[in-house]
């Protein structure tokens, strides 16, 4: 069986937050808007006021990013106890990821407000999980997308270039892990077959991102909504979101995942799939041309491609450690369906040094 999710609603573009609410008013009678750090400042205090005034009675509460079942059972009551069946996440990855376990477990609508362009988690119906050290666990998936993403453009063109060069990573995988599952005869994240649509939208984000990614950093940096940002904004969200989960991740998110307990927490999701990116390159025995393509492009974005970048050296003992990590079990890298050791996967780590040095 094939399979293709997507959210019911995505609507991106300039002040979409403060021109466009009805979208949301329509969804229910009482939010809860969760958010975090700069967000809340940034976004969601000023949603919140608009919902009120538009008799959608509104709330922030702010939330941890190193959230536990203690605050998820404290969280869930409140909401119960305001009766409120609009669930609103303001903010990042973490926030978005939480926000999600949260509208499941109270079964009530799910509205997305990205703040940053950094990853293509507002999409899609699953989350990823992290212990409290920040390392991943595993993805957990629901029965339902979000009812509505809105993506403000005049928001994320204040969040650092660094972010959105983040999330050009992260969706540039899309299409190079959706080839290999493919070629595979492997499986999207719900298990079922990849459709052509997510391979469609997959490689839109790629062609999407060579083309404009530089003219979108540069307005980015001069905090200017163009065409250009509009565009990669949107494959970083939308295309790669759709991309990613309809269409299967591979090995470059399983290295990413491997890293993130032995590299330095400030080292952001998409500049760990870039390297994780090259892995996959070198797994899926990419051509000479092609994985230069990559690099070239990689580095000059200033994303990770060595283990230098990421804070490593060449010490197999921890590489090997790595290696381990990346080929758990539960790993989107077995969709490969490739008979690979630790010993490999150290090897390839290798090989993705001394390519870039």
């Amino acid at each position: 069986m094939k399979s293709y999710s997507s959210p019911a609603l995505y609507m991106q573009g300039q002040n979409i937050l403060s021109q466009d609410y009805d979208q949301i008013t329509c969804l229910g009678h009482r939010a809860i808007i969760l958010s975090n750090g700069i967000a809340v400042n940034v976004a969601a205090e000023a949603l919140c006021q608009t919902l009120n005034t538009q008799n959608l009675v509104s709330e922030v509460v702010v939330i941890s990013d190193h959230f536990n079942d203690h605050e998820l059972t404290n969280l869930t009551a409140l909401i119960k106890e305001r009766a409120a069946d609009i669930v609103i996440a303001v903010g990042g990855g973490k926030v978005i990821d939480i926000s999600k376990i949260v509208a499941a477990k109270i079964d009530c609508q799910l509205v997305i407000v990205p703040t940053l362009a950094s990853t293509d988690a507002p999409t899609s119906r699953l989350s990823a999980t992290y212990n409290a050290q920040g390392h991943f666990e595993n993805y957990i998936f629901f029965d339902r997308s979000p009812s509505l993403v809105m993506v403000d453009t005049d928001i994320i063109v204040n969040a650092p270039t660094r972010t959105l060069i983040a999330g050009i990573a992260d969706a540039l995988a899309t299409f190079v892990e959706y080839r290999a599952v493919k070629c595979a005869h492997g499986q999207n994240m719900f298990g079922d077959k990849a459709t052509i649509a997510a391979g469609v939208l997959a490689e839109q984000a790629t062609k999407t991102i060579f083309r404009e990614a530089k003219l979108a950093i540069k307005a980015n940096s001069a905090h200017t909504v163009d065409q250009h940002f509009e565009n990669v904004v949107e494959a970083n969200i939308l295309l790669s979101g759709i991309g990613f989960e309809s269409g299967g991740e591979a090995a470059a998110h399983s290295i990413a995942n491997g890293l993130t307990q032995f590299v330095s927490p400030t080292i952001m999701h998409g500049e760990k799939v870039a390297f994780g990116l090259l892995g996959q390159l070198v797994l899926s025995q990419s051509s000479s041309v092609l994985y230069q393509k990559y690099l070239r492009f990689l580095r000059a974005l200033g994303l990770p491609v060595c283990l230098k970048d990421l804070g490593l050296t060449r010490d197999r003992q921890t590489l090997y450690q790595i290696a381990q990590e990346v080929l758990r079990p539960n790993e989107t890298i077995h969709q490969m369906n490739l008979s690979l050791t630790a010993v490999d996967i150290v090897n390839t780590l290798l090989q993705i040094d001394s390519y870039a040095n």
